[in-house]
């Protein structure tokens, strides 16, 4: 499944679980603790992320019985036991609903990625007995492979590099103006609107961290089984 095969629906509400992320990278932006002057910094890291989220690939393939490419729910709970990710059955239905990015009711690798990043980023429960609500941030949890939560760090530090207004969403005027910051003529503009359709899974303007993410699984290579189309056309461009 590539980034272009949007299925999102104009107008929807947003989740409780991703208001949270919304308000959750918006305090991250106005914290000031990063000082990403440049995109292309986070560019040359690309092949040290790509191998944190391969890394991840193993235990996915595992459970992935059929070698269909997804997961349902039942393979995805042995797969966060196995990432020592201890939640409880309902976190498990509310984060697997929250990263089914197709509404496909399985969980495919790239939206494999985009739940542990939830998981680490919110602070989903991390300890058996936990009241925590999904979304609730607590501590941060450990999700069984401190390579992969670093990566969760940077690419962080690459959405609030891009939400300039520090709200917690990235528009497309956000998006423009970074790339060309960065690309300064080199069809910034276009490649900024370019990627900007390819961030917003919804179609309703702005873009969350989730939807970044998703979006930036591509960007460095990452591919669903059998979909190399994106990485044939060079990635992110700039």
């Amino acid at each position: 499944m590539g980034v272009g095969q949007s299925k999102g629906v104009e107008g929807s509400q947003p989740s409780k679980i991703e208001r949270r992320m919304v308000k959750a990278m918006a305090e991250k932006a106005q914290s000031g603790q990063f000082s990403l002057k440049s995109f292309n910094s986070i560019i040359m890291k690309f092949h040290k992320i790509d191998e944190s989220f391969e890394a991840v690939r193993i235990v996915f393939r595992k459970y992935d019985k059929d070698g269909s490419g997804a997961i349902d729910m039942e393979e995805l709970k042995h797969c966060l036991k196995e990432l020592k990710v201890e939640i409880s059955e309902k976190e498990v239905e509310e984060l697997h609903a929250e990263s089914d990015m197709d509404s496909s009711h399985v969980i495919e690798f790239k939206e494999f990625i985009v739940l542990l990043a939830l998981v680490y980023l919110l602070g989903v429960s991390s300890c058996s007995g936990s009241t925590s609500e999904p979304g609730q941030p607590t501590q941060k949890s450990r999700i069984g492979l401190p390579q992969l939560e670093a990566t969760f760090d940077t690419i962080v530090e690459a959405f609030v590099f891009f939400d300039r207004n520090k709200d917690g969403y990235v528009s497309k005027e956000d998006l423009v103006d970074a790339i060309n910051r960065s690309s300064p003529g080199r069809q910034g503009d276009k490649i900024g609107l370019e990627r900007f359709e390819e961030m917003d899974w919804d179609k309703n303007g702005t873009v969350t961290f989730k939807e970044f993410l998703f979006a930036f699984t591509d960007w460095v290579g990452l591919e669903d089984e059998g979909d190399d189309d994106f990485r044939r056309e060079g990635g992110l461009g700039i």
